[in-house]
């Protein structure tokens, strides 16, 4: 081999080690979103996206995964102001042997609100509209934060369409919350900073989020608003998950899990609101664990 030859390929070899380094950091300061994109384009596992007119909106959703007879259907719901990215971690663990369904929530990412303000019950009609168009009769369910909060709506609410549900970090009424979000909080927020910038890049009228902004810190200071009688009607196995130092209240968070019949709490130690981004590992074992039962 020629000393040119040689140089080419160390100089080659050293640049792959730089991007990889480089790849390795952004992902990892992401929470492993760009990681994310790379898997659905290499491994032949995410099957499809769409548009469904549901209510006046344009609700966006993924598939993941192959259908499979006598399995149920997953459906994964994200949380407040975000977008089914948030929720990669589960996606990609519960593709492995699950078919599942990621919608963007009315007026979140490519999805858009239609007119009027925002209610965590219309959002839990959407999925029942999404889940006919998909022709799935019963599901599971997996939803964090404002996605448990509709997880919960459709366990009271359509009993017959749901198997098992987990939740983390959701509230059954606004006491729950450790504190409120000033109703004139700035969508210029510099701690709403990731959520604006990618609403931005995606959503279908990037000049809207100042509007959808004020409509989601609307529905967290005045919903949801039910009763432990409410969650004692949920006939499904609940599983509710929160981080130890979770933005809801320990004794909400258990109350939650007591109040449904077939209801238990689990609590991940050493994380936040966001357990299922800072220890995906731990969530996604208790969640498996769950919906395998």
């Amino acid at each position: 081999m020629s000393r040119s030859v040689k140089f080419v390929l160390i100089g080659f070899a050293a640049l792959v080690v730089v991007l990889a380094g480089t790849f390795y950091y952004i992902n990892r300061s992401s929470f492993g979103i760009p990681g994310f994109y790379v898997w659905k384009a290499v491994s032949g596992t995410a099957q499809a996206s769409g548009h469904a007119a549901v209510d006046g909106i344009d609700l966006y959703y993924e598939t993941y995964g192959e259908r499979r007879a006598g399995v149920r259907p997953v459906l994964v719901l994200h949380g407040g102001t975000v977008f089914i990215e948030t929720m990669h971690y589960q996606i990609r663990a519960l593709a492995k042997d699950r078919f599942v369904v990621a919608p963007d929530s009315r007026g979140h990412g490519r999805s858009t609100d239609g007119a009027g303000p925002l209610h965590y019950e219309r959002m839990a009609e959407d999925m029942i509209a999404l889940l006919d168009l998909l022709d799935i009769p019963e599901a599971d369910i997996v939803g964090w934060s404002d996605g448990g909060n509709i997880g919960l709506i459709l366990a009271m609410k359509h009993p017959a369409r749901v198997g098992r549900l987990v939740t983390s970090g959701s509230n059954y009424n606004v006491d729950g919350l450790s504190s409120l979000p000033p109703a004139d909080m700035s969508p210029d927020a510099e701690e709403m900073a990731g959520a604006r910038d990618f609403y931005k890049r995606v959503a279908p009228d990037p000049d809207h989020w100042p509007v959808f902004f004020g409509k989601v810190i609307h529905m967290w200071r005045t919903e949801p608003n039910y009763s432990e009688a409410d969650l004692g009607r949920i006939a499904a196995p609940v599983l509710v998950v929160a981080g130890e130092f979770d933005s809801i209240e320990r004794d909400h968070t258990e109350t939650l899990a007591a109040s449904i019949p077939n209801g238990r709490v689990h609590i991940v130690p050493g994380t936040t609101h966001f357990v299922l981004l800072e220890d995906p590992a731990a969530f996604n074992d208790a969640t498996l664990g769950f919906l395998n039962e």
